[in-house]
C-alpha cells in the first residue's frame, strides 16, 4: 500500500507540474486534472452498492455480461470500483481470494512473473479438485496433467461435504506454502479470510461437514504442493537468477541493461524453459522464431523495425495515450501484481462483474492458469535460445545514443514478447470459455489513471502487445510471434477434458 501511494503522490504532482509548465520532459505520467464536480461524481458512483445476483453458469456469460459506464480521472491511493456483497457459495469465493493473492504477489519478495504464473497455476488447480466429491458431472485433471496421478485415497463420496469449504481450506493450505516469504502483515489477512469463510459455513453446516470438507481440501493442498516441487521451479523466490549461468556475447545478443536494472541481477529465471509443462505438447518443440533477421544496415528490415520503436517512442510523452498505454500494462513486478497476474484479474473482474457457480468458476481459473503457466516456460525456453537484443541496446548502439525508452527494459532477452504470448494465451481461452465481445472493466491499475473498458479478451491482448511497443522495450517482431506463440499454448490448453 505505501508502494502505490508513494507512486500516486508521485503521479500527481507530476500532473500539476505538467499543468504549470506545458513544455516539461517528464514521462511515466497519463493523468490529467479534474474538476472538483468530476470529483464528486466520482465519489457518489462508488458507493454504488451491486448485491450478488444469483449465480450463473459460464455459458449464460456469453450474452448476460453487461457493463456500467467506468469513472473517469486522475489516478487514485486505492482501487474505486463499484461496491459488492460477496456471497461464498458462489464464484464470490474465488474472487475474494484471486484479489488477496494479488495483494500477496505485489508484496511478496522474489515474485517474479515467472514465479506468480507457476503458483496461480497451482492454485487453481487444486481449487478444481477441492470440488470434485460435490460435482460429479466433472472430471480430475488426473492424467491429463504431466506426472500428475491422483491418489485412490482421494475418491471420496460427496456425502457430509460442501466443495466450498474443501476449496477454501484447499487455497488457504497452499498459499500458506507459496507464500512463505511474504510480509507478516499479509499473512494476517490470509488467516483472517481463511478463518471468515470457515465462521460463515459453520452457522449453516453440521460439524461432521465441517470436519470432511476441511480435512479434505488439506489432502489436496499437500497432494498438489508435494506435486508441484518436481516442476523445476520449486521455492523459486528464493533467488530468480542463476549465479552458473553467463549470457553469450554476440553483436546480436541481449545484454542487461544496468542503468533500468536497479537491483543489479543477473539474467531473470534463465533455465525457467526448462521446467515441466502442465500440458505434454508444449513441453515440445514449437516452431516460433524471429522472421526478421538481425542486421545493423539502415536499408536492412531488422533496423527499419528498430526505427519504428525509436520513431514511435516520440508520441509516446507525457498526457499522450500511447504513455497511457504503457503504463498501464507495464505490470512489472514489486509494485503491480505482474502481467500473469493481471491476465488473470482480468478474468477475476469479469467474475466479479457478473457471478457465476462455483464449479465453473474452478474450472474457468485452472484451464487459464494452467495455460499462462506453460506460455511463461515456452516462452522463457525461446528467449534464452534466441538470445536477442532488446530495443535499447540497438537503437543506442546503431540510431541514437541518447535515446531512452519511456518503460525500464527488463533483465531477460526480447523475442518473444512475454506479455504478448501470455495475453494471447487469457484471450484464446477465455473467448472460446466465455466467448467473444465479452465486455469488462479493468481497474487493476487505479495508482496509473482510470480504469478501462474493454469490447473484447483480445481486444485487451492487442492493447497489451502494442503497449511493449509503445513502452519501447520490445520490437514488432516480438509481439507478432509472442502472439501467435499465445495462440497455440491456448488451443493446447483447451484440450483439458473437466466433464464427463
Amino acid at each position: 500500500m505505501y508502494k502505490k501511494l508513494s507512486i500516486f503522490l508521485i503521479i500527481l504532482s507530476i500532473s500539476f507540474c505538467q499543468a504549470q509548465s506545458p513544455t516539461t520532459s517528464v514521462k511515466k505520467t497519463t493523468s490529467k486534472l479534474v474538476s472538483p464536480e468530476t470529483k464528486e461524481k466520482q465519489k457518489v458512483s462508488s458507493e454504488k452498492v451491486i448485491k450478488t445476483e444469483k449465480a450463473i453458469n459460464a455459458g449464460e456469460l456469453k450474452e448476460d455480461l453487461k457493463i456500467d459506464g467506468t469513472q473517469n480521472g486522475n489516478p487514485t491511493p486505492n482501487k474505486v470500483e463499484p461496491m459488492r456483497v460477496y456471497d461464498f457459495t458462489n464464484s464470490d469465493l474465488l474472487v475474494k481470494w484471486h484479489e488477496l493473492i494479488f495483494e500477496l504477489v505485489e508484496q511478496t519478495q522474489g515474485y517474479s512473473p515467472n514465479v506468480a504464473s507457476r503458483n496461480f497455476a497451482y492454485i487453481n488447480l487444486a481449487a478444481y479438485e477441492a470440488i470434485l466429491p460435490a460435482n460429479l458431472s466433472n472430471i480430475s485433471l488426473s492424467d491429463q496433467l504431466q506426472e500428475f496421478h491422483r491418489p485412490d485415497s482421494l475418491n471420496i463420496d460427496g456425502r457430509i461435504f460442501n466443495s466450498a469449504v474443501a476449496l477454501n481450506s484447499a487455497v488457504f493450505k497452499l498459499v500458506d506454502k507459496l507464500f512463505i516469504s511474504a510480509p507478516y502483515i499479509w499473512m494476517e489477512k490470509v488467516y483472517a479470510l481463511n478463518d471468515s469463510v470457515n465462521a460463515h459455513f459453520t452457522k449453516q453446516l453440521s460439524p461432521d461437514a465441517m470436519k470432511k470438507s476441511k480435512l479434505y481440501g488439506a489432502k489436496i493442498a499437500f497432494w498438489i504442493y508435494e506435486y508441484s516441487k518436481n516442476d523445476g521451479g520449486h521455492q523459486s523466490f528464493l533467488r530468480t537468477y542463476n549465479m552458473g549461468y553467463k549470457l553469450p556475447i554476440c553483436q546480436s545478443c541481449f545484454e542487461i541493461n544496468r542503468v533500468a536494472d536497479l537491483e543489479n541481477t543477473g539474467p531473470l529465471h534463465p533455465k525457467w524453459g526448462e521446467n515441466r509443462t502442465f500440458i505434454a505438447k508444449n513441453q515440445e518443440e514449437i516452431d516460433i522464431k524471429p522472421k526478421v533477421e538481425f542486421s545493423i544496415y539502415q536499408n536492412s528490415p531488422f533496423y527499419k523495425m528498430a526505427k519504428e520503436v525509436y520513431d514511435i517512442s516520440k508520441q509516446v510523452v507525457p498526457n499522450s495515450e500511447k504513455l497511457q498505454i504503457a503504463n498501464f500494462w507495464d505490470d512489472a513486478a514489486t509494485f503491480t501484481y505482474t502481467a500473469p497476474g493481471h491476465s488473470i484479474s482480468i478474468l477475476t473482474q469479469v467474475l466479479k462483474q457478473r457471478p457465476i457457480d462455483l464449479s465453473s468458476a474452478t474450472e474457468l481459473y485452472s484451464n487459464l492458469a494452467i495455460a499462462i503457466n506453460d506460455a511463461f516456460i515456452v516462452t522463457w525456453r525461446l528467449k534464452y535460445l534466441h538470445n536477442l537484443i532488446r530495443p535499447i541496446a540497438y537503437i543506442k548502439k546503431y540510431i541514437d545514443n541518447q535515446w531512452e525508452p519511456a518503460l525500464l527494459t527488463p533483465p531477460f532477452p526480447e523475442f518473444p514478447s512475454g506479455h504478448s504470448a501470455q495475453t494471447s494465451t487469457m484471450a484464446t481461452v477465455l473467448t472460446s470459455k466465455i466467448g467473444d465481445n465479452v465486455s469488462f472493466v479493468d481497474y487493476s491499475k487505479y495508482f496509473v489513471g482510470p480504469p478501462k473498458t474493454f469490447t473484447s479478451f483480445w481486444t485487451a491482448a492487442k492493447e497489451c502487445s502494442m503497449s511493449r511497443v509503445y513502452g519501447g522495450i520490445h520490437f514488432r517482431d516480438g509481439i507478432e510471434e509472442g502472439e501467435e506463440l499465445g495462440k497455440i499454448i491456448g488451443k493446447n490448453a483447451l484440450t483439458l477434458r473437466y466433464k464427463k
